[in-house]
Order: structure tokens, then sequence, then C-alpha cells
């Protein structure tokens, strides 16, 4: 399911509300708008079972995890905000089938989850499946799609991790709102500031024709880590929307996977459509 950010609906409510006092419930009915239906096994790649982990708060939530074969790492997954662990799983089913493993988290209030989304929240829920995935051993690397490429940074900079990936992610959770809105928005999701203390390998995935999250806000992610020095790239995928095909991701992977054992970033690592651009940089190695 494609990650919906729904501010043009926000905006309306804060127009029509005026100058009285805002809750903060309809706003973020607004960013997390979450599927009811709980989650199910039906149409995806065998091995996926389902898993409970508990948060710090007492929640136990129900996710999605498929192990990874001997020697492959495990992708702890966090999904868009209008999606779910389980389109997670389907979206790196090309991923899965290569041995990788997925931990597909779910946040609370999603999916028949207890409790109500929040930055705090998913915090929380970030940790306790984060919790999980390691105990599966082997390296770890977190995997945020939009919303969830805040929940991922946000995760880096309380916990350990062996790679960070952000695929459509933006600079700042209020960047994605109009200008009358972005005062309203309760949740920060500041990513730029996370990439500035940094300290795991990065890799930035970005569609040049994301309708979602600009492409420009990649950019000024990719900005962002050069002037950290972080260790990684980003790739640019010429004619991709929000969400790139799970081939695409698999190749990135695979990609990612060859940068960090030799540190080289060769023209020949990604398919054409994929522009490889390491931090610092501001032109592909493959044009």
């Amino acid at each position: 399911m494609r990650c919906r950010f729904h501010f043009a609906a926000l905006c309306f409510v804060l127009l029509c509300i005026g100058a009285r006092p805002v809750a903060a419930g309809p706003i973020r009915d607004r960013i997390y708008p979450a599927p009811t239906a709980p989650l199910s096994l039906s149409g995806l790649p065998a091995g996926a079972t389902l898993i409970e982990v508990r948060t710090a708060d007492g929640l136990v939530l129900k996710g999605i995890a498929r192990p990874a074969r001997p020697g492959r790492p495990t992708l702890l997954v966090f999904h868009g905000n209008g999606s779910s662990a389980a389109d997670a799983m389907t979206w790196l089913h090309a991923v899965a089938e290569q041995g990788w493993g997925i931990v597909a988290a779910e946040y609370r209030g999603y999916s028949a989850n207890p409790g109500t989304p929040s930055e705090t929240g998913l915090a929380a829920d970030a940790d306790a499946f984060h919790a999980f995935a390691r105990a599966q051993g082997g390296p770890l690397w977190v995997v945020g799609h939009s919303l969830g490429g805040g929940v991922a940074l946000a995760l880096s900079r309380r916990q350990r991790l062996d790679a960070v990936i952000t695929v459509g992610t933006f600079t700042r959770l209020r960047a994605m709102a109009p200008k009358l809105a972005r005062s309203f928005v309760p949740d920060a999701y500041d990513n730029k500031a996370a990439i500035a203390v940094l300290d795991e390998p990065y890799f930035l995935v970005h569609g040049t024709h994301d309708a979602t999250v600009p492409v420009a806000q990649g950019e000024a992610l990719h900005g962002a880590a050069g002037a950290a020095k972080a260790r990684g790239a980003s790739f640019v995928v010429i004619g991709a929307d929000h969400k790139p095909a799970g081939a695409q991701m698999l190749a990135i992977l695979s990609a990612a996977t060859r940068i960090l054992a030799d540190g080289q970033y060769g023209a020949d690592l990604v398919p054409t459509e994929i522009k490889l651009v390491p931090f610092g940089q501001k032109q592909p190695v493959n044009p």
C-alpha cells in the first residue's frame, strides 16, 4: 500500500477551527491513517510467521518475521504511515527469496494492535522490535520507508545498528505540511538532525518521480549526510515513485553489501536506472 500524508485534509481542518484550541487527536488521525484489519499471512512468502513483542510501556504488538539464511543479514523494516507490516513483507518478497531475513514491525494502533500511534509511541515500538530482531543473531540492517525512515533514524540514536537504509524519507515531518499547518503538527521526526549524529553506515533511496515525498527532500538528506561525513551513499532510482520495486531494492541491498565489504563505489554495482551517489559528492559514479 502506498504511504499517504493527508496534510491537505489537515489544512482544511485547521482552517475550519480557526482560533479555537486544536486537538492533537484529529491531526494525528491524518498523520497515522492506520489500517484496522488484523495482520494475516495470506499471500506472504513461505516461512513468514506472526510474532509478538512487548513494549516498555506494556503493549503486546504483533508483527511478521521470516528468518534469514545462514550468513545473510536480517532487515528490521519500519513501514510508511498508511501501510502495514504485511505490505512491507510483500514489498520485499524478492529480498526474502534471496535469503535475507525480514522482521516487519507493526506499530501500536495499526492492524488491530493496541495503543495510539505517536512519535514517542512508535519509538517504544521500534525498541521492542529491535530487541526481537537482534536476538535472531547475525548482522541487523534497519530499513525505514517514508515515515518509517524517521522511526529508523530515531532508533539509530538509541541503539547500535549495522546499517540504516531510508526509502522515500523527508527531512522533517513538518516540512511535509503546508506552512499554515506546520506549527500544529504534534510530532517532529527530525531526520536531518538524526543524520547529523549518525555513526552507522547509511544508505538513502529515493525515486525521481516520488509524488508523495519530493525528491528534493532526499537531496536535502543527501547533503546532510555529506556534511556529517556519513559512510554510505544515495541510490537515486530513475522513474520510481514513492516505493521502488522489490527487485530494485534487492539490487540496492546487494550493492550496499559490496560497499560495506570493500569500500568501493563502483559503476557496475547497480542497474543503469539506479544512480549511485556517494555522500559528499553530487554526481553519480554511473552517469
